[in-house]
């Protein structure tokens, strides 16, 4: 398992520092929808991750076989274990801030009004409790001073800093599956 568990870190690394490089150059360009997008892969990666590292040793096995078979994971009723049943996982667990980045990014990975973010501003587009709390998180998590009446370039003027916090929490539980 040992082996695995390495390779797995390993795709995980390779995966999120192309992304890394994916997200500063659709930054530079302004191509926010990609941003969000991008952002939503490494919170993908994060979660995937998250979730893989607090499974006991059986289940954990179980999960890296049907990774390296590509077979979807199944959960507890092995039934498909889906995304959301993973960041509802990682809200359980103490966190809070995954699940409303992964709606708000999902929104712009799914074709939804929020395409049109160069004509409507999108953060205005979403409910005020969403936006109040991405607009807190963000000034939490990265010393911002935003508030409610931002727009979304406001917001992602974070966008990088949000990639490295991301990033950086999944390196944690990376170094906790290989250890």
């Amino acid at each position: 398992m040992e082996n695995d568990i390495k390779k797995y870190c390993d795709i995980v690394r390779n995966s999120s520092n192309e992304n890394e490089k994916a997200i500063k150059l659709l930054y530079e360009s302004k191509l926010y929808k990609k941003v969000v997008g991008t952002l939503r892969e490494e919170l993908e990666l994060y979660i995937r991750t998250l979730y893989l590292s607090q499974q006991n040793r059986i289940n954990r096995e179980q999960l890296l076989s049907d990774f390296f078979q590509n077979i979807q994971w199944k959960n507890s009723q092995n039934k498909r274990l889906t995304d959301r049943e993973m960041v509802d996982f990682a809200n359980e667990i103490g966190f809070g801030w995954e699940y409303i980045s992964y709606k708000f990014a999902c929104a712009f990975v799914h074709l939804s009004i929020l395409h049109d973010w160069a004509n409507k501003d999108a953060i205005n587009i979403i409910r005020y409790e969403e936006k109040k709390t991405i607009v807190d998180y963000i000034n939490q998590y990265h010393n911002a001073n935003l508030d409610t009446n931002c727009t979304l370039e406001d917001i992602l003027l974070y966008s990088l800093k949000i990639f490295e916090k991301i990033k950086a929490n999944m390196e944690y539980y990376l170094e906790e599956l290989e250890k």
